[in-house]
């Protein structure tokens, strides 16, 4: 009886030391999912910026950024650009 008690006992030990230990050990698409939570500095040039000419979504880091009466503005292209530029006078 005691026996049987006590390999239950190591069994359930064992048991939750390895699960433990392979929790540990993370596959990379797991790695990549947690890196995708956290901001890195390539993050903020992935960062879809809306168009106030067309309303197009662009990433920021292909958009035509242009200062515009002091203020940073992000364009799909120089059409927009000049659209806006002729629409807002300084």
């Amino acid at each position: 009886m005691y026996r049987l008690i006590l390999v239950s006992l190591l069994l359930t030990i064992l048991y939750y030391l390895l699960r433990h230990m392979f929790r540990g050990f993370k596959t990379p698409l797991q790695n990549s999912q947690e890196n995708s939570s956290t901001q890195g500095p390539g993050d903020e040039l992935d960062q879809m910026i809306q168009d106030p000419v067309c309303h197009i979504f662009v990433p920021r880091r292909i958009a035509l950024i242009e200062l515009i009466g002091g203020r940073e503005y992000c364009f799909c292209s120089k059409e927009c650009a000049g659209k806006f530029r002729d629409e807002h006078p300084i």
